[in-house]
């Protein structure tokens, strides 16, 4: 799941904030008591890795300017929180995210217009366009009109509340907070390390449910899994990862009759969408299979030794999971180039 976090002004902010788990970064450049300028933008972007995007939030601003602050602060996407047109955003030159206020329940006629791009639901804009701390109504929203879009959900979340808001929008892609993780306007860092860990928590959860029930579908076929990949971690080690996907492994004899599996997907909403990586998704969902008969080779696992995995929401799924010592080879393992090239799948 994304997780931003916006408004960051503070080097120690945004080290608290990439070490507990942030997959984007916010740099406001609109009036705003937050607001940075491009050159320390810049300077704070020196402590944030590849692996996070640095996103920067504009209102209303000239094309050319944002263009330029791309460039000069190494931006991996924009947010734009004005009026701005769906022709505006396709030569802002990198991703963007679109914010919508949300009233009484109803999106922006507009929206269709942003659909090839992320969209974020906020509440009204009050005086500065987003960071307000308050929320739209919820339950007012009809979730079908979701269908489709990638999105971010804001507005008067917190720590105490991200839970909720995953559950209550499962489709959403990543939620973000800015005034939720302040106290007396600046950036609080416990706050920061609290709200990643719930929204993590509440993410692995949700993912990890899916995962059980496919893994009961594929038991019904005398089919037992092995898992792997950030699931596995948060099961073995016990503390929540924001997994980005469901990462499984079969028996070369379990892949014989791949149709079998592709139907067996498919019953459950899930869509082939890469045949040579045997990837499938559902919405944001994605699962990927791959031969656990390979780790001996690249990991020095014997896929034999691994024991039958457990969880106590859910005792009726069976399934093999790596302990510590082996997950470490492992994902040491995955780091290497002919790993990450492919070789750990089935041709």
């Amino acid at each position: 799941m994304w997780i931003k976090i916006c408004g960051l002004s503070t080097q120690a902010a945004v080290e608290t904030a990439v070490k507990a788990g942030a997959t984007h970064i916010g740099f406001v450049f609109a009036d705003s008591k937050r607001k940075v300028t491009p050159e320390y933008a810049k300077y704070l972007g020196k402590f944030v890795p590849k692996t996070v995007k640095k996103v920067g939030l504009f209102v209303n601003e000239d094309l050319t300017l944002v263009q330029d602050i791309v460039a000069k602060v190494g931006l991996d996407m924009v947010q734009l929180h004005g009026q701005e047109s769906a022709d505006y955003a396709a030569q802002v030159g990198v991703p963007v995210i679109k914010a919508f206020g949300i009233k009484d329940g109803k999106l922006p006629d507009n929206i269709s217009e942003f659909k090839n791009q992320v969209i974020l639901l906020d509440a009204p804009p009050a005086q500065f366009a987003g960071g307000s701390g308050t929320s739209f109504d919820w339950q007012a929203l009809d979730l079908s009109a979701l269908d489709g879009y990638q999105f971010f959900v804001a507005g008067g979340l917190t720590p105490e509340n991200v839970g909720e808001a995953i559950r209550y929008f499962p489709t959403a892609y990543g939620v973000d907070i800015s005034s939720g993780v302040e106290t007396n306007g600046v950036k609080d860092l416990e706050k920061i390390n609290h709200f990643i860990e719930k929204a993590s928590v509440a993410h692995s959860e949700d993912l990890l449910a899916e995962c059980l029930a496919i893994i009961r579908k594929l038991n019904d076929y005398h089919i037992v899994p092995y898992l792997m990949g950030s699931l596995a971690v948060t099961l073995v080690a016990g503390f929540p990862t924001n997994p980005d996907d469901i990462d499984l492994q079969l028996r070369q004899a379990d892949f014989q009759n791949f149709d079998l599996l592709t139907e067996v997907m498919a019953s459950m909403g899930y869509q082939l969408i890469d045949l040579h990586e045997h990837k499938f998704s559902k919405g944001k969902i994605l699962v990927g299979f791959a031969n656990v008969e390979t780790l001996k080779k690249y990991a020095d696992v014997d896929y034999s030794e691994l024991a039958l995995g457990k969880n106590q929401a859910d005792s009726s799924a069976l399934f093999y999971l790596p302990n510590i010592a082996q997950q470490i080879k492992i994902y040491k393992a995955a780091t290497q180039d002919s790993w990450r090239a492919g070789n750990q799948k089935i041709n």
